[in-house]
């Protein structure tokens, strides 16, 4: 039992690792493609589908694509890449309507830049 604790812990460190390095190149915007589903939090909902999509190969034009490190397959690597930015906002645009912005923007425990404009 011992050995299979220690044996999880040294993969979920390097798995760890692995993100951080990953998540640190700069032409990869981590914490945006953690927010698969494009809400602007990385959350349960982001989690969600990349497990519902484990171990499968997706296509180039699948969208949202659950492969998050473009390694071909939906795996572990993934997972740790959602874990590591989970609860935090994805820093990914997103709108806001009249009926949301209650809800989003003035409900909202983190400070929210907001742009407005107008059609004409």
């Amino acid at each position: 039992m011992k050995k299979l604790v220690c044996s999880l812990l040294t993969l979920s460190l390097m798995l760890g690792f692995w993100a951080t390095s990953y998540a640190e190149n700069e032409d990869f915007d981590a914490r945006s493609a953690a927010d698969v589903n494009t809400d602007g939090f990385v959350n349960i909902l982001d989690l969600t589908f990349i497990a519902s999509h484990f171990g499968e190969m997706p296509t180039e034009d699948q969208s949202p694509n659950p492969d998050i490190n473009t390694d071909g397959v939906v795996n572990i690597l993934d997972l740790v890449l959602v874990a590591n930015y989970f609860g935090q906002t994805s820093g990914i645009p997103f709108e806001v309507t009249d009926e949301t912005f209650d809800d989003i923007v003035l409900g909202s425990e983190l400070p929210i830049v907001v742009e407005f404009k107008s059609e004409f």
